[in-house]
């Protein structure tokens, strides 16, 4: 009965970090289509909407929180509860970035527009695979799926480095619109950021089904 409990208690858990990563699915997607279209209001709701990804976080704390005062767990089981505080750390600061970059959309509308630069969506979706598949990881204990998604975070960090040469050359060539160029270059830093928060939580894969850790 204890056990059965527990278990109650553990599926209730994972329900509430899948949704919390489907919401963070939506909100990225919101976020890299606004950077083409820089809708004031959307920008600005994503930015609202961060409390909502706050609240999640603590919510899922109290659950874990909750199932190691009133149960019993097992080594197995540890490793979950310890999985999930961790990835929704991860989620969360996700969720930052996508306020950070709506923020900086929002000074991109103040300004004279200036061309995407090369491959910068192209970045965005490599990005946006790795968070797609690192919460459909730790949802389903894919091993295989995390460890593409650790060894796609080099492919980011090639176009990051990309990236700030061309920008840096841009600022170069047209110095009066170095303000929009280190927009863009702030956002591709963030999008640099959530890849390797993605990597992290692949990397929570691992730690629950393997009992290891990739530095």
């Amino acid at each position: 009965m204890v056990r059965n409990k527990f278990t109650e208690q553990m599926n209730l858990l994972l329900s509430s970090v899948r949704v919390m990563g489907v919401n963070l699915e939506e909100t990225l997607d919101k976020v890299i289509a606004n950077l083409e279209n820089k809708d004031v209001a959307l920008a600005q709701a994503i930015i609202g909407g961060d409390d909502d990804f706050d609240n999640s976080e603590v919510d899922i704390e109290r659950q874990c929180l909750e199932l190691v005062l009133t149960q019993t767990p097992v080594a197995t089981d540890w490793r979950e509860i310890a999985s999930c505080l961790k990835l929704v750390g991860d989620m969360e600061r996700i969720a930052d970035h996508c306020s950070d970059i709506s923020q900086y959309t929002l000074r991109l509308v103040e300004k004279e527009p200036v061309p995407m630069p090369e491959d910068f969506m192209a970045m965005l979706k490599v990005m946006r695979q790795m968070v797609y598949d690192s919460i459909t990881a730790i949802s389903e204990n894919d091993v295989e799926l995390a460890q593409k998604v650790m060894a796609t975070d080099d492919e980011v960090d090639t176009y990051f480095r990309q990236m700030r040469q061309d920008l840096t050359a841009l600022m170069q060539q047209y110095p009066q619109l170095v303000p929009q160029y280190v927009d863009y270059l702030m956002i591709a830093k963030y999008v640099e950021r959530i890849a390797d928060h993605a990597t992290n939580i692949a990397q929570w894969v691992l730690f629950v089904v393997n009992n290891e850790l990739k530095s």
